[in-house]
């Protein structure tokens, strides 16, 4: 139910570029032929159920240590445009992140081996093959590992000011836009970590700054 329920997201959410780019590369030929992955949401029946709630989960909790953790993407701080000139805006940054069940991926090597047999790593090729399959393994490990909804963390700004983001609904993401102040100069790039240690195995998050008539990033 679930596999069926992101397919009909995707396709909700593809454009007829991105639609086309699928067909002529043969994505879906592809992805048929990937292994199946467990569900990401192998989690109590009552946890399933209040993730559709959002940010009304009554369940709504912390990020726990202990068990958990969060993904803090790199994000680009900017200063809005107002339509009337007058005194320049704070600084304003969508930040995203994901959140996880710490140590329930499954065993990823026969992924991982597969998709290093599709992108051309053959098996004699000793250091590169085994480098490949090692960076494969930390690319792949955030889509084995059960998703945690429902969860919250505080990150501190630039400008020294606690915020919380979250929680996250069903697909324990958070897309979440918040402004700091402080001067900042064009291109400048600041770490910005949890509030609590030990939440966020893949670093802090890298925020870049931007002016109004500044730079632009094409992914």
């Amino acid at each position: 139910m679930q596999r069926a329920f992101d397919r009909g997201r995707q396709l909700l959410q593809e454009n007829r570029g991105d639609r086309r780019t699928r067909t002529d590369e043969g994505f879906q030929r592809t992805e048929r032929s990937l292994p199946r992955l467990t569900s990401a949401l192998d989690i109590p029946l009552t946890q399933n159920i209040s993730s559709y709630l959002g940010a009304m989960n009554p369940l709504a909790g912390p990020v726990d240590p202990a068990t958990e953790s969060v993904w803090l993407f790199d994000a680009i701080a900017y200063h809005p445009v107002h339509p009337y000139p007058h005194a320049q805006q704070p600084w304003q940054v969508d930040i995203r992140a994901a959140f996880f069940k710490k140590g329930t991926g499954k065993d990823v090597s026969k992924i991982v081996a597969d998709i290093a047999d599709k992108i051309g790593l053959s098996e004699g090729e000793g250091d590169e093959r085994e480098q490949g399959e090692k960076t494969i393994a930390e690319r792949l490990q955030p889509f084995v590992d059960v998703v945690a909804p429902g969860r919250w963390v505080q990150v501190k700004l630039p400008d020294g000011k606690t915020v919380k983001l979250g929680p996250g609904a069903r697909s324990a993401t958070i897309e979440q836009t918040v402004s700091t102040r402080g001067e900042h100069r064009e291109g400048e790039t600041i770490s910005i970590g949890a509030v609590k240690e030990g939440i966020t195995p893949y670093g802090p998050m890298e925020m870049g700054f931007a002016e109004e008539e500044g730079w632009m990033v094409i992914s």
